[in-house]
């Protein structure tokens, strides 16, 4: 009996050493897996941050970037159509940088595949806040609404399309990280367009009339002679009855200042100075302004008209009209003198 159970204490010590050994091998081997692993994965985990470090950054931006968007939309009643079109060339330019920003990102080449799909994400948002604007003044310019329905609804589509495609990047992400043997490689969610009703048509159109119905978005076009603004070379000296005396010289020059009324940026606006003496001698010249935005005010200024001492004369200015401008009252000014 006795030697009965100093042989079972024997075979237990007996299993308890293979137990110890197998542990201290598994251990053993365990732990050159891991100390191997773990100078790789120190390494690659670096790379692995320098490239979802700034990536996150980006993403964090084009969501704020869509928040200022449609918090403009939410507002855009309430302000007037140049504000309107400041913050949209704003959020044009702040997506534009973060479009760059990832363009000139270069990632590991396990991330390559991913880093694609981001791309395009950033290419897609950029794409329709740049498409939105002209559609905006289209929808603002009473087009056809079957047009402006189309090109609004192809810019909030471009917005789903990219939130459905960031979803791919994100799972092309954590499946590089998976084979790098990191399995919580993951990165925020993204999402551009925050109601997706706005893909459908009808919807479409009641945000198309939400819009049009805003009386300070409602283009107004117009420009105007500020005729106080007028100046003369040589200048006024006197005055008798209506008209100005301005000094001698050998020519005259005018100046004056024309100004954007509207609500909307004009191109190429012609400004026409027409020179008449009392005896019908005639000369006509014309300045063209390129841009003037709204509210924005021009000194335009013609030289070299004749001069004709002691005869009364008279210079008519004339700024635009502009395509579509409604009224006409102070487009055109006249001014009479006489030179010493």
């Amino acid at each position: 009996m006795e030697r009965r159970g100093r042989r079972e204490s024997i075979i237990t010590l007996i299993i308890m050493v293979i137990i110890v050994l197998v542990i201290i091998s598994f251990l053993s081997g365990l732990w050159n897996f891991d100390t191997g692993k773990k100078e790789l994965t120190d390494e690659v985990r670096q790379d692995s941050l320098d490239y979802v470090n700034p990536v996150s950054v980006y993403v964090q931006q084009s969501n704020k970037i869509s928040y200022d968007f449609f918090n403009i939309l939410d507002r855009a009643s309430d302000m007037t159509r140049e504000d309107l079109d400041s913050e949209l060339l704003a959020i044009i330019e702040d997506s534009r940088i973060v479009l760059e920003k990832n363009e000139n990102l270069s990632p590991p080449e396990i991330f390559e595949v991913a880093h694609g799909y981001l791309q395009l994400v950033f290419e897609m948002r950029n794409r329709a806040y740049e498409n939105f604007k002209p559609a905006l003044s289209n929808v603002l310019q009473d087009l056809d609404l079957d047009i402006s329905t189309t090109q609004i609804t192809g810019t909030f589509l471009d917005m789903y399309m990219s939130d459905e495609i960031y979803l791919s990047f994100q799972d092309k992400l954590k499946e590089s990280g998976e084979e790098l043997g990191i399995s919580n490689l993951t990165i925020l969610d993204s999402i551009a367009l925050k109601d997706r009703n706005l893909t459908d048509t009808q919807e479409v159109v009641d945000f198309i009339s939400k819009i049009e119905s805003a009386p300070e978005l409602k283009e107004r076009r117009g420009v105007a002679v500020i005729e106080d603004s007028v100046e003369f070379n040589p200048g006024v000296s006197n005055s008798q009855g209506d008209y100005w005396i301005i000094g001698s010289g050998s020519e005259i020059n005018v100046s004056i200042t024309i100004e954007n009324q509207g609500n909307v940026t004009e191109n190429d606006v012609d400004v026409i100075m027409k020179y008449m003496s009392e005896d019908e001698v005639i000369d006509e010249k014309k300045y063209t302004i390129s841009e003037i935005n709204p509210s924005e005010k021009k000194v335009v200024e013609i030289s070299g008209f004749a001069a004709y001492p002691g005869r009364k004369c008279q210079i008519v200015i004339t700024a635009g009209p502009v395509p579509d401008e409604v009224f006409l009252g102070n487009n055109t000014a006249t001014f009479k003198f006489m030179m010493d």
